[in-house]
């Protein structure tokens, strides 16, 4: 992950971390980034259009850096081992909202917490935020992730994919992918003794919930 981090900010993507080592202790020590969370509600960065736009252009500068990525063919990921496979790229593993920072502007300036970075579907990340940004579930779970008011989902999915570069109809697909591809880490990884994070996701039922994000967007997004 380090190695990927010293690579990121060099290759132009600015908004990630730099490592500066480890601590006496062994705890990991990255640059701090200046930002704001997405807070609650969320920020009118999130909420307008115009920011759905800004996080569709973030994962596309995102997902060309990623692509340049040399992996070194020992590396160790937490579930993972080696370089991507044909068709795969690195990917963050978790681009949520409540992994971003913004400036005073409408451009995230920073991502955070990349500990499930791994190889794997280099459309994952657009499919994730997208989800949570759209956002690809229904109105009360909006509601409680952040949007004050039922969200303009048409407008939304058009401005993220025409950030993103790709039409709003494949989008729908990287969306349906990456709650799939959730699905399946939560419920696979989660079961393991040494899973850590995967665990909690388990016990907390967030497969449920994106099955049942996935199953509501079948029916009313496409």
């Amino acid at each position: 992950m380090h190695d990927l981090l010293r690579y990121l900010r060099p290759s132009g993507f600015e908004a990630a971390p730099q490592p500066v080592g480890l601590d006496s202790a062994g705890r990991e020590i990255l640059t701090y980034l200046p930002g704001r969370d997405q807070g609650w509600p969320f920020l009118p960065q999130i909420l307008t259009d115009v920011g759905a736009q800004s996080l569709g252009r973030l994962t596309r500068r995102l997902r060309r850096a990623l692509a340049g990525y040399a992996c070194p063919p020992d590396a160790r990921w937490q579930f993972r081992t080696g370089a991507p496979e044909p068709g795969e790229s690195l990917q963050h593993g978790d681009l949520g909202p409540w992994n971003l920072l913004w400036g005073d502007t409408t451009e995230v300036v920073g991502v955070l917490d990349w500990d499930f970075a791994e190889p794997g579907d280099p459309w994952y990340d657009t499919g994730v935020l997208a989800w949570f940004c759209v956002p690809f579930m229904d109105d009360e779970r909006a509601h409680a992730r952040g949007f004050p008011e039922p969200p303009d989902r048409g407008s939304r999915l058009a401005s993220f994919a025409a950030g993103a570069g790709v039409a709003p109809t494949d989008l729908i697909g990287f969306v349906r992918r990456a709650q799939t591809q959730f699905i399946e880490r939560v419920t696979s990884r989660g079961s393991s003794a040494t899973a850590g994070a995967w665990q909690t996701f388990l016990s907390m039922g967030l497969h449920e919930q994106a099955l049942a994000d996935r199953e509501w967007s079948i029916r009313h997004i496409g």
